[in-house]
């Protein structure tokens, strides 16, 4: 189960002045600081159990979803409804597990800027694995506009195009970062 481990890891770094921090809203939120390894690893195993469980029923129970409300996949409404409840699933779970610690920490003065978490996300990764992850996320731009000239759901294929795309582009800057500071 390193999948769920992978992503686990990605809730922490190391700010460019040598702190741990934890993040529950990426790149984008303030983010918590650890104030020592034995947090750290309280923090780690309810984030590891979490995303175990929501994206272990997530990945098991899609299909399925799918497969009885076609409505999900083929009407942009349903679907953003669908994203919806996930998002707010994962939010109020999280605020339930991370209650109790979360308020005995205290927040970063400010957010990681974003080259310094890029900068971070290049060090945790070998640059064959970056590549990897620019390459995968072009694969899903490439589906996207696959999609669209096969004149299949065209709001899917530029959810698909326009987040892929993003994510490629992130991993790019992640993957110049790796090559210029090292």
């Amino acid at each position: 189960m390193r999948y769920f481990h992978y992503i686990a890891e990605q809730a922490f770094m190391t700010a460019p002045d040598g702190r741990r921090l934890f993040y529950r809203g990426g790149p984008w939120s303030r983010p918590y600081l650890v104030p020592d390894p034995e947090t750290e690893q309280r923090l780690f195993t309810k984030q590891l159990w979490m995303m175990r469980v929501l994206l272990g029923a997530m990945i098991i129970g899609q299909p399925f979803l799918f497969l009885f409300v076609h409505d999900v996949l083929t009407k942009p409404l349903w679907f953003l409804g669908y994203i919806a409840i996930v998002l707010a699933v994962f939010r109020v779970v999280g605020t339930v597990v991370f209650r109790n610690e979360l308020s005995e920490l205290t927040r970063a003065e400010a957010r990681v800027s974003l080259h310094d978490f890029y900068s971070g996300m290049a060090a945790r990764h070998s640059g064959g694995l970056v590549i990897l992850m620019v390459l995968g996320s072009f694969a899903f731009v490439a589906s996207g506009f696959w999609m669209l000239s096969g004149g299949q759901n065209v709001f899917f294929a530029w959810l698909t195009i326009g987040v892929f795309g993003m994510c490629g582009a992130a991993w790019i800057y992640a993957f110049f970062l790796k090559l210029t500071e090292g």
